[in-house]
């Protein structure tokens, strides 16, 4: 095969075989991972649901805590009391809140 022929093949597959490690390497200009992590963890703190919250008796629980999702139907299950008729337990981080229809606590259980 003619040199002249042969060099142009030859750079071309060094230049794709070279081009992952080249990747992999990074640069001076990349942020590390540690960084690029830390600077998420604000956003995450400010959520309403990473937030630990307690509430009392008589307190009104927001709305979105009270979406189907937080009720309890097995309170024997976590060893709370039968709810009152028209009230419901709703289940929120380690606590249990025993709640009316309108949001306000009734009653707050330490469960199991």
């Amino acid at each position: 095969m003619n040199i002249k022929k042969a060099m142009p093949v030859l750079l071309l597959a060094a230049s794709v075989l070279a081009a992952p490690f080249a990747m992999a390497q990074g640069g001076a200009r990349s942020k590390p991972m540690k960084d690029s992590m830390a600077a998420s963890e604000p956003a995450a703190q400010n959520s309403p649901y990473m937030q630990v919250q307690q509430w009392k008796k008589g307190d009104r629980l927001p709305t979105e805590f009270r979406d189907r999702q937080y009720v309890i139907d097995d309170y024997k299950q976590y060893n709370l009391p039968a709810p009152r008729k028209g009230t419901r337990w709703v289940g929120i981080g380690a606590e249990y809140y025993l709640v009316a229809p309108n949001g306000v606590v009734q009653q707050v259980g330490s469960g199991s």
